[in-house]
């Protein structure tokens, strides 16, 4: 228990360290974490099924299975609040920036709304992503990087 106490501290020093744009970051590099390891996962057990069936991980992949349903079944829920947010954000941009336009902090502060909504967008993409390539996601994220590369090599010439 003392190890679990001394990790949890060290998460909740690390996280009250980041700020609320560097937050949505971090959920989406779990996001992509995520859905590597499942399709890591799912690789492994297309190659050889007895890999896992027989193994004390079975409360994982339960909980696992937990997780991915619960995103599918509020699939539609998410990107509605998603576009819902960044509407809003506009709202609250435009009032903060018309009947605040000397609050520098109201002003900050009010654009989070589509900077959350942006970041809901991209880890919604990225668990479509997910969805959609299964099992060769993670290959498919080490083609597109070296897509992203071969571009910005060829930008640079």
């Amino acid at each position: 228990m003392e190890v679990f106490t001394i990790f949890a501290d060290y998460i909740k020093n690390f996280v009250s360290k980041l700020n609320e744009y560097t937050l949505l970051q971090l959920l989406w590099v779990i996001a992509i974490y995520y859905f590597v390891l499942n399709s890591i996962f799912d690789f492994v057990i297309k190659i050889d099924n007895t890999a896992f069936t027989q193994s004390n991980l079975d409360r994982i992949l339960e909980y696992n299975k937990t997780i991915l349903n619960f995103l599918q079944d509020y699939e539609i829920a998410w990107i509605d609040l998603t576009v819902l947010t960044f509407l809003a954000s506009m709202i609250v941009v435009l009032v903060a920036y018309t009947l605040f336009k000397d609050y520098i902090f109201i002003r900050i502060f009010s654009i989070y709304g589509g900077v959350v909504s942006m970041w809901s967008l991209i880890i919604y993409a990225t668990y479509k992503l997910y969805i959609f390539f299964g099992l060769y996601y993670g290959i498919v994220l080490f083609f597109i990087l070296l897509i992203v590369l071969w571009i910005n090599k060829k930008k640079r010439i």
